[in-house]
């Protein structure tokens, strides 16, 4: 393997993105594991690059990716040409930059971002490939456009609710309700005790329980919204206002204080592991920190109750897929890579090395003390996110809708019109 790239990170145990307090980060992954400038691919004489050799754009990093690459040459006896830029920014500028100019790399990371190159016609068409089929229904839908699959997906990350299980036990809960109702009466039992129940981190966008209440929504009714909403036909009137006036009842009926709004997450999780609020809504990445900062707390995550009964739902989102450029120099060593990283070999290297959930049918992964419930969650594919889930407009979309939560935590602006607020917004966006 030749690699034009050095950095220093350890892996991580989330494969998140929440960037500078954005959702547009989506938490799609990236380990992103010492971000420094993106790099030129080389290939080193006597290394795994020369003739025959595979190019690879990663914004996963040589840390992360080198037991994987090796292990594909040694099985292969084909080479990597590696190159690297962090995400989520310059790796989506770099790859469209690149791809755009025809010098882009064999085979590279397919972002929610870069999915609008697949109209541009660069993204090999890979439906009907065996390699797929370990894919995971989440991971596959991730991969889709218009019915055609474009990408190799093979891990996810979900969300829900992490409570302290020493509060709960002081109004008789040993577990979270399964309905959105009686989640909301236990947040009320807290309350009466001189507990704070819940916190979502409202200052950095992060609305966890949110948008799992909203997957199980729609998950009870049948199908996503999000499609239709953008082809014109539903409104996020008609179909986000019942689910979000619900969350909104944690604000207006002051479950949870105004006061979050000032919280950073860092400071959201301080205040769960030092037993200052009984609930939050948690990633993954947010185990290491309470178990360090709190190791005698005793704590479960689970999936966020539903609108009724029995939808349970995850926050989550699937990790950006490997794709094959159309104008690949090297297209048999391309399809050779991706139906190697999909074999239970590599997705058992890849996720030893990048902490990354695996979800592929063909190997089951071990999980960290502490994540088994969220592991299990992505591994369902019963996980949802909206910004992965729209087709354009994603970043203006996700700013304004954290200004409006923001207001409407502080009480200036009410739950129903939010909803509205984003229609006009898409329509303002269409309209330019």
């Amino acid at each position: 393997m030749s690699i034009d790239h050095t950095d220093t990170g350890a892996p991580q145990l989330s494969r998140r993105r929440f960037v500078q307090g954005s959702l547009m980060a989506a938490v799609l992954g990236g380990t992103a594991l010492g971000a420094s400038a993106c790099s030129t691919s080389t290939v080193a004489s006597g290394g795994g690059g020369g003739k025959g050799a595979v190019s690879f754009f990663s914004w996963d990093t040589q840390t992360v990716m080198k037991p994987v690459l090796d292990l594909f040459t040694k099985q292969t006896g084909t080479g990597v040409s590696f190159s690297y830029a962090p995400p989520v920014p310059q790796y989506v500028s770099t790859l469209q930059t690149r791809l755009q100019a025809h010098t882009a790399a064999d085979v590279f990371i397919l972002t929610a971002e870069d999915k609008q190159l697949v109209g541009g016609g660069f993204v090999k068409d890979l439906t009907g490939q065996k390699f797929l089929d370990p894919m995971n229904s989440a991971n596959r839908n991730f991969m889709t456009v218009d019915g055609k699959v474009y990408g190799l997906s093979i891990s996810s990350w979900a969300g829900g609710i992490m409570y302290n299980k020493e509060l709960l036990a002081k109004v008789g809960a040993d577990a979270l309700p399964d309905s959105w109702d009686g989640f909301l009466k236990l947040c009320g039992k807290l309350k009466d005790k001189g507990i704070t129940p819940y916190f979502d981190a409202a200052h950095d966008g992060n609305f966890m329980a949110l948008w799992g209440l909203l997957g199980g929504y729609f998950d009870s009714q049948g199908g996503f919204p999000d499609e239709d909403i953008f082809a014109g036909k539903a409104t996020f009137a008609d179909t986000w206002t019942e689910p979000l006036v619900a969350y909104s009842k944690l604000y207006t009926e002051k479950l949870t204080p105004k006061s979050v709004v000032g919280l950073t997450s860092d400071q959201v999780v301080s205040e769960f592991a030092n037993g200052r609020v009984a609930m939050f809504g948690a990633g993954t990445w947010n185990v290491p920190t309470v178990q360090k900062s709190a190791p005698h707390l005793s704590f479960q995550t689970e999936a966020i109750p539903g609108m009724t009964q029995g939808h349970s739902y995850w926050t989550g989102a699937a990790s950006p897929g490997y794709a094959i450029n159309p104008k690949a120099k090297n297209p048999e060593a391309a399809l050779k890579f991706l139906q190697f990283l999909s074999s239970s070999d590599a997705v058992k290297a890849y996720g030893k090395s990048s902490g990354a959930i695996t979800t592929t049918s063909n190997y089951t992964p071990s999980f960290a003390p502490g994540v088994t419930n969220q592991a299990l969650g992505a591994r369902s594919g019963k996980i949802y996110l909206p910004v992965v889930a729209w087709p354009r407009h994603s970043n203006e979309l996700i700013q304004e809708f954290n200004t409006q939560m923001q207001q409407m935590v502080q009480g200036s602006v009410k739950p129903k019109d939010i909803p509205a607020a984003l229609d006009k917004k898409l329509k303002q966006l269409d309209a330019k």
